[in-house]
Formats: C-alpha cells, structure tokens, sequence
C-alpha cells in the first residue's frame, strides 16, 4: 500500500481548509454575486484549464486534455460567480 508523502498530506490539508473556510465566508455573506460578460468568462476558462491542458501534454496524460476541455467549458457556462465584498 501506497502512503501520502507530507507534501501531498500538507497539499491536502491546505485544500481541505481553504474548502471550509470558503463555506464559512459564504454562510457569513462576505460574497457578492458577480455578473461577467462572455470575454471575462472565456479568459477564466481558459485560465482554468489551460494548465491541465499543459500538463497533459508535456506528461503524455492525453486523457486530461478531455478533462481541461470539459473543466473550461463548465467555467465557461457557469453563469453564476461570487466575489468577496
């Protein structure tokens, strides 16, 4: 069996704890919704999957270019964002 070394535990708990203090921010009402024209949602998209894509590529993963393309299309369709107040 294969152990988590502590950067990947360190990785993960940072996740973790930016997931929940997000909820927390947002049961709190410190977020505002956010309506982005269709360029700002293309430039997010492409900012989200851009370095999956990359990624892929230069490791010879070609199956997560499938899923930096679908990654970017739901950030590209999401019309709902959130930003701090």
């Amino acid at each position: 069996m294969e152990f988590l070394s502590p950067i990947q535990l360190l990785i993960l708990v940072l996740i973790v704890a930016a997931l929940v203090i997000q909820i927390i921010a947002f049961k709190k009402g410190k977020f505002v919704e956010v309506d982005y024209s269709s360029n700002q949602r293309l430039s997010i998209a492409i900012s989200v999957a851009a370095p999956l894509i990359f990624w892929a590529v230069f490791t010879t993963h070609y199956f997560l270019i499938a899923f930096g393309i679908a990654i970017g299309a739901a950030c590209y369709q999401r019309k709902k964002w959130y930003k701090f107040k």
